[in-house]
C-alpha cells in the first residue's frame, strides 16, 4: 500500500503540474450561504450554508433526495440556485456555469460517469482543451503519455487509446477522478466516486484524497457509506429534507448519531437471515422453505468473461454473488438475460429452455434483470414515472379496440406498484430525473415486478443509495422472497450479501469457487472467497 501512495502522490503533482489549466494547486475557502433551490415546485434546498476549507474533506451525508447531490452541483455551476449566494475567496460570485466554475478551479467528480463513449480515454481526459503543436495539429502522442501517468496515479490501468465506452463503469469513475487531476483544479467535489469501486480501488482513491488534502486542496465529499464518511471526514454536515440538521467536527459524531440525524429516527435492523433456528430464519420453526427450482445455469460460457458457471436458485430464495469487479458476475448475469451471447452451457427459468434467448423472451418467460447502471441501463429520465414503471409490460396493457392503450388502467397499474415500491414523488406523472438515486432505484423496482416474475437478478441493487433506503430495499426483496420469488443478488458490498442472502456462490475470473450457507455466510468467508482464495 506504500507503493501505491507514493504512486498516488506522485500522480497528484503530476496533475497540478500538467494540468491543461494550471493552477498553484492550492485550495481556497468557498461556501455556499442561504442556498435555496426548488424543482416542479418541490424544495430540495431550504436556506442552506456550508463552507469548505482548505486542507480538509467536508462530507455532506443524508438520505436520498436531502439535497447533497443538488448544493454540489450548484457549487460546481451545473444548477442555479434560486437564492443565495457563492463566496469563493471572499469574493461573491455571479452566476456560474460549468467551464465558469472550472476557471474558478472547481471541478466535480459526479456519481454518474459522464464520458463519450467512442472517443479515448485520452480524448475524454483532455476533452476541451486537447494539447497542439505548433501547427495546431493535436499532440497525440504527449497526449497519450501524460493520460497513462495521470490514470496509473488514480488506479486505473489501461491503454490511453482505448474507446472509454468499453471500460467498466468502477473504471469509468477511476477516469473521472483523473479529469480533476488533468485540470489542476483546487476546489475538488466527489459525488459518491467509490459507489462502483472495490475495496481496493477506494483505499487509493483515498490516499489521493489524503495527498490532496496535505497539498491544502479544499475537498468536499458525498458518499452512502458511513465507515468512508468516518475515516476521511474532517468534517461532516448532515443534510434532511433538504436543510441542515447537524454539523460536526472530527472526534464529534458517533455512527448512531448520524444515522438518527439523517433519518429523523433511530434505525431497527429486522435480519431476516440469522443463524439456523434463530425465529424467522431458514430452516426455522414457521419459515418458508424454498420451493422448486426456479433458475438452473448449467456450465455457461460466454468469452472472455464467463468461463463455465453453473448454480441453481429456488422458489424463495435470496441467493447471492459475490466477487471483485471484473470478476465476471454481471457479464454472467447479462449471459443468463440475453443480453451476451452465450457460446455454451444451458439456461432454464421455471423449468424453460431459454439458452440463448433475446431479453424480451427472458421477460415473458418469467426472468427479470435490474441492471448495475441505472443512468444509462435502467431508467428513461425524460420519461415519467409512470412510463417508465409499465415499460416492461407494454405488450400485456388494455387495450380500446385492441389498438390504444387505456390511460387509466396504465395509471393505476403504475400508481399500485409505485406506492408498493415507495417511491416518493410529487406525482406518478414527474420525470425519472427529478427522483433521488434510491427512489430511481424503487422506480425501476415498480417496472419489474409488474412483469410478475419467476426470477430476479438484483445487480449492485443498493449502489448510490443512503442506509434508510437500502433498508427498505432489502425489506423489498426480502418480502418479494417471501412470496416466491427466486432472487440473485449480485453485490460487491460484502455487507450486504451477509445482511439478505440464504446462499452466496463466489466468482473469480469467470468461474464459481465456492459456496456458502446460512451461518457460513461471514464477512470473513466472503473475503477470502472474493479474492479466490
Amino acid at each position: 500500500m506504500a507503493d501505491d501512495a507514493d504512486d498516488d502522490a506522485e500522480g497528484v503533482d503530476a496533475g497540478i503540474a500538467r494540468g491543461s489549466r494550471p493552477r498553484t494547486g492550492t485550495g481556497v475557502a468557498f461556501e455556499a450561504r442561504g442556498v435555496t433551490k426548488s424543482f416542479a415546485g418541490v424544495t430540495v434546498l431550504r436556506d442552506v450554508t456550508a463552507n469548505f476549507r482548505p486542507g480538509e474533506v467536508h462530507s455532506l451525508i443524508g438520505e436520498n433526495g436531502a439535497g447533497k447531490s443538488t448544493l454540489l452541483k450548484i457549487m460546481a455551476g451545473m444548477y442555479p440556485s434560486d437564492s443565495g449566494t457563492l463566496v469563493l475567496d471572499g469574493k461573491t460570485l455571479p452566476a456560474l456555469s460549468p467551464r465558469d466554475a472550472q476557471r474558478h478551479g472547481i471541478y466535480l467528480v459526479p456519481q454518474e460517469p459522464r464520458l463519450m463513449p467512442d472517443l479515448s480515454v485520452a480524448e475524454n481526459l483532455y476533452l476541451g482543451a486537447l494539447p497542439t503543436r505548433r501547427l495546431r495539429g493535436v499532440a497525440w502522442r504527449q497526449m497519450n503519455d501524460t493520460t497513462g501517468a495521470l490514470i496509473s496515479a488514480v488506479g486505473l490501468h489501461a491503454d490511453p487509446r482505448l474507446p472509454a465506452g468499453r471500460l467498466s463503469l468502477a473504471q469509468q469513475q477511476l477516469l473521472e477522478c483523473a479529469r480533476a487531476l488533468s485540470r489542476g483544479c483546487g476546489i475538488i467535489f466527489f459525488d459518491e466516486p467509490t459507489s462502483p469501486l472495490t475495496a481496493h480501488d477506494a483505499e487509493r482513491l483515498f490516499a489521493l484524497m489524503n495527498r490532496m488534502r496535505a497539498r491544502e486542496l479544499t475537498l468536499g465529499f458525498i458518499s452512502h457509506r458511513l465507515e468512508e464518511i468516518e475515516a476521511i471526514s474532517d468534517r461532516i454536515t448532515v443534510l434532511r429534507d433538504g436543510a441542515v440538521v447537524a454539523r460536526h467536527e472530527r472526534g464529534g459524531w458517533t455512527r448512531e448519531g448520524l444515522v438518527t440525524a439523517m433519518i429523523g429516527r433511530e434505525l431497527t435492523i429486522d435480519r431476516r437471515r440469522q443463524a439456523p433456528g434463530a425465529p424467522g430464519a431458514p430452516g426455522a420453526p414457521g419459515a418458508p422453505e424454498p420451493g422448486a427450482v426456479m433458475l438452473e445455469v448449467a456450465d455457461l460460457i460466454s468469452p472472455p468473461e464467463v468461463n463455465g458457471m453453473s448454480l441453481r436458485v429456488r422458489a424463495g430464495e435470496i441467493v447471492g454473488l459475490a466477487g471483485l469487479v471484473g470478476s465476471g458476475r454481471t457479464e454472467f448475469a447479462e449471459a443468463v438475460f440475453g443480453i451476451r451471447a452465450a457460446a455454451g452451457g444451458s439456461v432454464r427459468i421455471g423449468g424453460r429452455d431459454t439458452t440463448g434467448a433475446s431479453p424480451r423472451k427472458c421477460i415473458d418467460s418469467g426472468l427479470i434483470y435490474l441492471a448495475e447502471d441505472r443512468g444509462r441501463n435502467g431508467i428513461f429520465a425524460e420519461v415519467d414515472i409512470a412510463r417508465n414503471a409499465t415499460s416492461a409490460i407494454v405488450g400485456r396493457l388494455p387495450r380500446l379496440a385492441g389498438v390504444f392503450i387505456r390511460s387509466g388502467k396504465e395509471q393505476a397499474l403504475a400508481q399500485a406498484a409505485a406506492r408498493r415500491m415507495d417511491v416518493r414523488a410529487s406525482s406518478i406523472a414527474a420525470a425519472m430525473k427529478t427522483l433521488s438515486g434510491g427512489n430511481q432505484q424503487k422506480a425501476l423496482l415498480a417496472r419489474w415486478m409488474l412483469a410478475k416474475p419467476l426470477v430476479a437478478i438484483f445487480d449492485e441493487p443498493t449502489r448510490g443509495v443512503d442506509v434508510g433506503a437500502k433498508e427498505s430495499i432489502y425489506e423489498i426483496i426480502e418480502s418479494l422472497a417471501a412470496e416466491g420469488l427466486a432472487a440473485v443478488v449480485i453485490s460487491s458490498e460484502l455487507e450486504e450479501l451477509v445482511r439478505i442472502c440464504d446462499r452466496v456462490y463466489s466468482v473469480y475470473e469467470g468461474r464459481i469457487t465456492g459456496e456458502l450457507a446460512g451461518a457460513a455466510i461471514t464477512l470473513e468467508a466472503l473475503g477470502q472467497l472474493a479474492v479466490g482464495a
